[in-house]
């Protein structure tokens, strides 16, 4: 439906004479609330601002929640029904927030709106029906990682704006002190760095770290570095809702398992009767310990750079991909956010019709060149993999994957911690693979409960 009029709508100051009634109730002001985490609120208020010159009778209010306040907030608000009606979810908080998410329509109602003229202003009003992506553009647009997570039930329940993935930072001056020319490609390699970047003093106390690995409490990507390793060995944390990572184990404890391997490979690095010994619980956070020169890698996500930046000011550092156990089957971990409308928005076709303008391929790459994160987008990945810092985290996007998909990620993550501080633990004399295999098994049970 198009009209020329020479009249006005009350949002812009004008009147509304010469509408009809479908016009008027298309072009009625709304505002829409979008509630995000993490400090790209001034590219998404750019795209707001950018969105009202199309559709001048919607606002767009962005609003910054902490990322520990989140889920506190927003159970509130849907509790007390004054929830808003964009919320970037966590891919591995949809689960948990699935039922209160609105599905994405095939269509949206939407209208055009343009003002010209000095003095008698001529309005255009063009209300129309706005496609929206289809099942089909998700799977052949977005790297796979997006499909599997995004699409439930054959529903769309959210579009990302970037998709991280796991890489190696590394200290320049650390390695070139320990006579590393280049950095290591392969995890027997980074095995041959970390131990000789990580120094002890005359005590055997830890002076400068390898990398922090091993523990849980004082790395903050403790389960996805686990979750990583643990597919890397070919393990299969989960087949639909059931936990899988223990498979075996219930019937015979076999020392060999890739669980068991893994578990071994991780912990290593905090058992001071270890070759690859080279962190423990008295040092400070992961993070710390690389931005100040006291460790030499860390196994780190792109959007952590900026921090990298702005507290090892001192330090040259560039980053590497991770190493892969089988380069015929490359795997990492897929760390994103997914742009999502709640069900009880009263503004859902407003609110999708903005998802699908912030994700459009142009508007991805105005925020990718803001935010310094790799693209979820197959048509921009070539375009990114020459970035020096970005460039090793897209080589691995194709590759990435989500390791949760139950309710309760912060449930499952403390049962991984749980493992690999009691599997730490001494065991005395005597063969400690029975212990093991009970602990991986109560974590898997652990696990199994939140799905």
């Amino acid at each position: 439906m198009f009209i020329v009029i020479l009249s006005s709508f009350t949002f812009l100051g004008l009147g509304c004479k010469g509408l009809s009634p479908t016009q008027t109730a298309a072009i009625t002001p709304v505002e829409i609330n979008y509630w995000t985490v993490f400090d790209d609120v001034d590219v998404l208020r750019q795209f707001a601002e950018q969105y009202k010159v199309i559709r001048p009778y919607v606002t767009v209010n962005i609003r910054q929640v902490r990322y520990d306040d989140f889920d506190n907030r927003l159970i509130n608000a849907l509790a007390d029904d004054i929830q808003p009606d964009i919320v970037s979810i966590h891919v591995q908080w949809l689960r948990k927030y699935l039922s209160r998410l609105d599905p994405m329509p095939s269509t949206v109602s939407v209208a055009d709106v343009a003002v010209s003229g000095q003095y008698v202003k001529n309005v255009q009003v063009d209300v129309y029906d706005q496609r929206m992506p289809s099942v089909n553009a998700v799977k052949a647009n977005y790297i796979n990682t997006v499909y599997d997570d995004a699409v439930v039930g054959n529903r769309i329940y959210g579009l990302p704006l970037a998709v991280d993935t796991l890489a190696i930072y590394y200290n320049k001056r650390l390695l070139d002190r320990a006579g590393i020319a280049t950095p290591p490609t392969t995890w027997n390699e980074f095995l041959s760095a970390v131990q000789k970047t990580t120094l002890f003093n005359s005590r055997g106390e830890l002076i400068q770290s390898g990398v922090a690995l091993g523990t849980a409490d004082n790395i903050d990507n403790f389960a996805d570095i686990f979750a990583m390793l643990l597919m890397q060995n070919g393990v299969e944390i989960a087949n639909g809702n059931r936990v899988a990572f223990a498979s075996g184990l219930e019937k015979r404890v076999d020392p060999n398992h890739p669980t068991m391997e893994t578990l071994r490979f991780y912990t290593d690095f905090s058992q001071p009767t270890k070759e690859a010994y080279a962190w423990n619980d008295t040092q400070d956070g992961a993070i710390e310990a690389f931005t100040r020169g006291r460790s030499a890698f860390y196994i780190g996500y792109a959007f952590e750079a900026k921090d990298i930046r702005r507290l090892g000011r001192q330090i040259d550092w560039a980053v590497i991909p991770v190493p892969q156990l089988d380069l015929q089957k490359p795997v990492n971990v897929a760390n994103y956010w997914l742009e999502s409308v709640l069900e009880k928005s009263l503004h859902k076709d407003e609110a999708w019709d903005f998802i699908r303008f912030i994700t459009s391929p142009e508007n991805v790459d105005i925020y990718l060149a803001a935010t310094g994160q790799p693209t979820p987008l197959r048509s921009q990945i070539g375009a990114q993999r020459d970035d020096p810092v970005v460039g090793p985290f897209v080589l691995e996007v194709l590759n990435a994957k989500n390791w949760y998909q139950g309710k309760d990620v912060a449930a499952a993550k403390n049962a991984f911690a749980t493992l690999i501080n009691d599997f730490r633990e001494p065991f005395g004399e005597g063969d400690s693979t029975e212990r093991d295999g009970s602990l991986i098994l109560r974590a898997a049970r652990t696990m199994q409960q939140t799905y």
